[in-house]
């Protein structure tokens, strides 16, 4: 098909005309495709690109015919024309109708650019519901060539993109296929074997870039690589629920998905919290050598000879006891419970050994069972994981034994003992105490089930025994690690990815990329978070903010006892206009938020439960990471700076919003890096809010002015001494987040009291 058989001069009605046409046609012929999905019916392609959508199609049981064959179009130099979408589509004479995006041929959709068109002359994106066009856009690269001003070489996202940015959000990612942009797909389709580790911040794709990075390389690598041999690790049950739908809705089934505390041990509890101090020893690589010794601890070398019941019978056969030590310490190398097992072998043996008359003869059919059993576990205990954890951690003779050889203290071993409760059913598990467990396990029954590559997203904040739990399931080290160092919160928190680059090596290479858009957050909100950024992790680079939801951050400054009330208000606020809303606290102030709920007959979920709804959630700012929302409100910010990391955990909770950011605090407790300094002067926010063209009056009406947290401020005001420079809306929003990034850069290097003389001299020198 060329270009010139599309006329130019076409109307975009006739257009769109022309293109549901061909959508139909398309249509048509995958449905007809699906009645025969042999390899034998396609010779267009390439020899793997046929297999591809002969496996696509057998693996995709689930495909509805509502879905729209194509999202985008490329039209090339060369007079090609190309439809892109999420599988390839054959007519009946094996004509190419539409190119799935994992195509090699697909590559120049997404990382085309005005600087670097790859061939296309336009690109086209479709807006379609069920496979009905309902309008399109277009990126003519040649005139936007010549429209790019020097802010263009980060690469603008098209309208496409910022469409589809502004999208409402809702309990689980959906399709984001249409959402990747240049730089993105360019560390998709990064060859397989590599330790690929991706920095982002809030909003910038990791998430996105990761899922898509699987169904590319399923595509590509189909003959090393399938869906049941791929697994991608979240941090908890609530994020893995929340990305679930993604690869099948990009045509991957079968992929392996699992939330970290179930992978490392399936069907335990965590009940109880501990001190970030002990969680942190539980999960330093020391820990390893003390499962390990621990586990070598229990096998015990007999005193004297081992005496075994004969079956029904007072009588017993003798067996030396240097003969049993030898093997044990022969079978102490094995895997425990495959040690045991073959300890067992030999002993039966060794007794049908022996010459007396009661031996002859004495295999298992002679041997009393339970006596067999019990002289076996004197010698070799048998174990589980989750028992052999509690005992240890229940034993400080057992912890120190372990201990031996190590650099673990006696002050260690009493941070890491816990009296053993009442039963292992009602034994009080942490998170940290987990990857104990997987250590275990594989010490007991040997390595797990091994991955031809593994996603691990969150990342930030793992352990090195859960890194370690992590590499031990990799074939081969060919793994695609995301994650944002300025949100590493947990105990073991990190300030660089040296621990998992060292964690998790392998002979493959490892690359360490960053992402440098942020796609999600808009810059109101971003213009906000970016001082407690500065404070939080000062030597992250901010991400550059790529679009505005033409609404300011609000403050509701509220009396204690109506902090609760003011929520539900701001909730039926945000849901009444059929937004995902997301209520981050920390839990000391969920009861009263839950009875505020209650009260007002709002129906809501809650993230300490593992799901989301498609409309109101509390969600604690740990467990917040990952998550987006249309609307978030963060109630007493000064709370959560309270807690360890408490920057950082501010910084996540302000990040989670896709349009919308209420502040609500206790009066006179406004943190001053929200603005809470009373003495600040300038720029203030308004607590009216604009939207879809009308004005929104807070919930309970509230007109007083807020002021701007200071460094805000600033960068307002240094942003606006180019105001004589003629700028465009997007490009005035590209200064304003560089200057943003200059002003934080500049005061991390000052203590608090002299930020301000800095803005005020900064201001005097711009001027």
């Amino acid at each position: 098909m060329s270009v010139e058989s599309l006329s130019p001069r076409l109307e975009k009605a006739e257009e769109l005309v022309a293109e549901q046409a061909y959508f139909d046609h398309a249509a048509d012929a995958r449905e007809a495709a699906t009645t025969d999905r042999g390899v034998s019916q396609w010779s267009a392609g390439t020899a793997a690109e046929r297999r591809a959508f002969a496996r696509s199609f057998s693996s995709r049981s689930d495909v509805s015919l509502d879905d729209n064959v194509a999202f985008g179009r490329m039209d090339l130099d060369d007079g090609e024309i190309y439809y892109v979408g999420k599988y390839p589509v054959f007519d009946d004479e094996k004509n190419l109708l539409v190119v799935n995006w994992q195509s090699p041929a697909a590559a120049a959709y997404n990382q085309a650019t005005a600087r670097d068109p790859l061939g296309l002359l336009r690109k086209r994106s479709f807006d379609a519901e069920r496979n009905r066009i309902t309008d399109f856009q277009d990126t003519v690269f040649k005139e936007l060539a010549q429209a790019v001003a020097e802010l263009e070489q980060w690469q603008t996202p098209d309208d496409s993109l910022l469409a589809a940015m502004s999208e409402k959000r809702n309990g689980q990612m959906t399709d984001i296929v249409r959402t990747i942009q240049a730089a993105q797909d360019k560390i998709v389709r990064m060859d397989k074997d590599r330790l690929l580790i991706v920095q982002g911040g809030p909003g910038t794709g990791k998430t996105a870039v990761a899922l898509h990075r699987v169904s590319w390389l399923l595509f590509n690598y189909m003959e090393e690589l399938q869906p049941d041999d791929v697994l991608v690790i979240g941090p908890n049950p609530t994020f893995t629920r929340y990305i679930r739908r993604v690869l099948p809705d990009l045509g991957d089934n079968d992929v392996v998905q699992q939330a970290l505390p179930e992978m490392l041990a399936p069907g335990t509890d965590v009940r109880a919290g501990e001190s970030d101090t002990i969680a942190a020893l539980k999960g330093s690589a020391i820990m390893a050598d003390v499962i390990a010794t621990g586990l070598a601890d229990r096998i015990r070398e007999p005193k004297g000879p081992v005496r075994i019941q004969i079956r029904s019978s007072g009588r017993f056969i003798e067996v030396p006891s240097d003969a049993v030590a030898m093997r044990i310490r022969a079978l102490k190398s094995e895997v425990y419970l495959e040690g045991r097992a073959k300890l067992k072998t030999t002993l039966i043996e060794l007794a049908n050994g022996q010459n007396s008359p009661l031996a002859r003869g004495a295999g298992t059919d002679l041997l009393d069972p339970k006596s067999l059993e019990s002289v076996l576990s004197q010698m070799w205990p048998q174990l589980n994981p989750q028992q052999f954890v509690r005992e240890l951690l229940g034993s400080k003779e057992r912890l120190l034994r372990a201990a031996a050889g190590t650099n673990l203290r006696a002050s260690d071993v009493e941070l890491l003992y816990r009296p053993m409760s009442a039963s292992i059913a009602a034994e009080p598990w942490t998170m940290a105490d987990l990857a104990l467990i997987d250590e275990a396990t594989e010490g007991l029954r040997g390595a797990p089930a091994l991955f031809g590559h593994i996603v691990v997203d969150e990342a930030q904040d793992l352990s090195e025994m859960q890194l370690m739990a992590i590499r031990r399931r990799s074939r081969n080290g060919s793994m695609t690690v995301v994650g944002d160092i300025a949100q590493s919160t947990g105990p073991s928190a990190m300030d660089n990815w040296e621990r998992v680059e060292e964690m998790l090596a392998s002979s493959h290479p490892c690359d360490v990329v960053e992402l440098e858009h942020g796609y999600r957050v808009p810059h109101e909100v971003f213009a906000l978070a970016a001082p407690v950024l500065a404070v939080a992790a000062p030597h992250v680079t901010p991400p550059l903010i790529t679009r505005s939801a033409q609404a300011e951050p609000q403050f509701s400054e509220t009396g204690e006892g109506d902090i609760a009330e003011n929520i539900a208000n701001i909730v039926v606020h945000h849901s009444g206009r059929g937004r995902f809303v997301g209520v981050i606290a920390v839990a000391e102030l969920w009861e009263d938020i839950r009875n505020a709920f209650r009260a007002d007959e709002i129906q809501w979920s809650e993230s300490t439960s593992g799901g989301l709804s498609n409309a109101i959630n509390l969600v604690t700012p740990e467990a917040s990471k990952g998550l987006e929302f249309d609307a978030v409100i963060v109630v007493d910010p000064q709370s959560i700076l309270d807690l360890p990391h408490g920057e950082r955990l501010l910084y996540i909770a302000l990040t989670r919003t896709t349009t919308r950011l209420d502040i609500v605090y206790p009066t006179g407790t406004l943190p001053t890096i929200l603005g809470g300094n009373a003495s600040v002067e300038g720029t203030v926010l308004p607590v009216a809010e604009i939207a879809d063209g009308d004005v929104e009056t807070s919930p309970k009406g509230q007109t007083e002015a807020i002021p701007v947290a200071p460094l805000t401020v600033a960068a307002v005001e240094l942003s606006s001494s180019v105001g004589s420079v003629e700028l465009s809306d997007f490009d005035r929003q590209m200064v304003n987040v560089v200057v943003q990034g200059i002003v934080n850069e500049m005061l991390s290097k000052v203590t608090q009291p002299l930020q301000r003389a800095v803005v005020q001299e900064l201001i005097r020198l711009v001027g």
